[in-house]
């Protein structure tokens, strides 16, 4: 089998150990491959003895499963996987479907027969073991008619998660997230969490989320990569597999961090705008300043009046770049724990090439020094690492938020501190919203706006009768969230076709 060059190995996604599907057809197909492939090297043990509790059958489909998926949204998408015991704890609550180290001696095999192809990683490269379906596993593959709205993520996959690591100052994880284990009786507000998060991920799985005017469902997105020290390209799918999500707890305290994480829309910037939920046009709603708002508020003082990132010119730049770097600092000031380490982050966060990007140390502390002045009431909050405390309080919000239209069935995307939400349902958001501030903070109110402006119909109207030439306009001038492309227009039609043929109980009682 060809090796993959560094960029193919580059371009990959860790295994999925929840990949599940219990619809007759999946199983069907699973048992097929199994029997021609594997049923006489893992025979079903007849006499007594300690078993694992995922048969080898059952770790195959996971597999099987998770490489199908990763093929139908990108057929050069690799899989990592870790070769290593330490990585497989069938006991964890982290591992619904109690993978165990048996999986790893399953690829093995698979890579034996010429079923899958495998890359070993290793600890020089920093990258873990690559594998992917043959030429000979693709035939089966193209021969199936099993689409990918039957595959979903196992219903007991755990939703609330407890991580040792912690958030950097620019609002990611300084290291890869580990979660560690905790029982439920740790703190009481687990159960109603876990259950919440669990009917929004089913409200989520059966909603049409997509872009329209994306012919491939796929954005391509720009991140720091911290091991590279570099912008890289990511590919981002917008898919039915990249809408779960999870609450996420950080440093091992349930005090500290709890926002929902999880959603391609978490994921892209530009194309966000353009989000259609059900086929309807979707508009995001944005509290103002929200971390800033909230030290005002916990000091016991007014809301903010005016642009709380706006101050005087300090640079031969537009006011406008000034405030996007204001803004960038801001978030770094409050997550960081020492100045320095506000001014690395927010270095390494200006685009290559960019003005800013080169500034030194006395720069940025101009820029430091105006912000902190401007905001002297609050600045004891500014690099003493309130932030993951401040995370806490807009994820309590949040979850009040989406509660409420997760009950109404109606579905909220939500970005940390801002929601999208179908156009119609925007009066009604910015009105929970503000009863969700004002419950948490005492009667403390925060601005919210809009990403974008939504033209009522009715104004291209007289005497309720549309003129062509208004419309005409309209169409010429239309914004990119009103197309429909053909692709776009078949996805939904299949997600409707699934919604009608979907006769079942749905994952949990609801």
């Amino acid at each position: 089998m060809k090796a993959k060059t560094s960029d193919q190995l580059a371009h990959s996604r860790p295994l999925d150990v929840h990949k599940w599907s219990d619809y007759p057809e999946v199983n069907l197909w699973v048992n097929k491959l199994w029997k021609v492939y594997l049923d006489s090297e893992y025979p079903e043990a007849t006499t007594a003895g300690k078993r694992p509790k995922a048969s080898a059958k059952q770790q195959f489909k996971v597999l099987l499963l998770d490489l199908y998926i990763a093929w139908l949204e990108d057929p050069e998408l690799l899989i990592g996987v870790s070769l290593t015991k330490s990585s497989y704890k069938p006991n964890s609550r982290y591992s619904a479907l109690h993978i165990s180290y048996v999986i790893v001696g399953i690829i093995h095999y698979l890579n034996s027969i010429d079923l899958i192809g495998l890359h070993k990683g290793s600890e020089a490269t920093q990258r873990t073991t690559r594998i992917w379906p043959s030429k000979k596993l693709l035939e089966h593959f193209k021969a199936s008619e099993i689409t990918s709205f039957i595959i979903n993520i196992h219903k007991d996959k755990e939703v609330i998660i407890l991580n040792k690591s912690q958030p950097d100052e620019q609002g990611g994880f300084k290291k890869t997230a580990k979660p560690i284990e905790y029982k439920d009786e740790d703190y009481d507000q687990i159960p109603r969490m876990r259950h919440e998060v669990k009917k929004y991920n089913e409200l989520l799985r059966t909603s049409f989320i997509d872009i329209g005017d994306l012919g491939k469902p796929v954005v391509e997105q720009e991140y720091w990569d911290r091991r590279q020290r570099r912008m890289v390209t990511r590919k981002v799918y917008i898919s039915h597999h990249n809408k779960f999500v999870r609450r996420v707890f950080y440093r091992g305290d349930w005090k500290l961090g709890g926002r929902l994480h999880g959603g391609f829309w978490q994921q892209i910037k530009e194309k966000r705008k353009n989000i259609l939920i059900n086929d309807h046009r979707s508009v995001e709603l944005d509290f103002s300043g929200l971390h800033i708002n909230l030290a005002y508020a916990l000091e016991g003082l007014k809301p903010l009046q005016g642009d709380p990132y706006s101050v005087d010119l300090l640079f031969d730049t537009t006011p406008q770049q000034q405030r996007e770097w204001m803004k960038g600092l801001s978030l770094m000031l409050i997550n960081a724990k020492e100045e320095k380490k506000a001014m690395q982050a927010f270095r390494s966060a200006q685009p290559t090439g960019s003005e800013a990007k080169s500034f030194n140390n006395k720069q940025v502390k101009q820029l430091i020094e105006a912000f902190t002045e401007k905001h002297q009431k609050i600045s004891k909050y500014f690099c003493s690492d309130y932030g993951v405390v401040f995370m806490n309080i807009d994820g309590a919000i949040t979850a009040k938020v989406i509660k409420h239209f997760t009950d109404l069935k109606e579905p909220i995307l939500s970005v940390h501190d801002s929601y999208i939400c179908r156009e119609g349902v925007k009066d009604n958001l910015i009105k929970v919203m503000n009863e969700a501030i004002t419950e948490t903070l005492g009667g403390y109110v925060i601005g919210i706006k809009a990403n974008k402006e939504l033209e009522d119909i009715a104004s291209r109207t007289v005497e309720g009768v549309i003129e062509l030439s208004a419309m005409k306009d309209l169409w010429l001038n239309r914004p990119k969230d009103t197309e429909r492309c053909t692709e776009y227009e078949n996805r939904w039609e299949q997600h409707k076709e699934w919604l009608h043929m979907v006769e079942r109980p749905l994952y949990i009682n609801l």
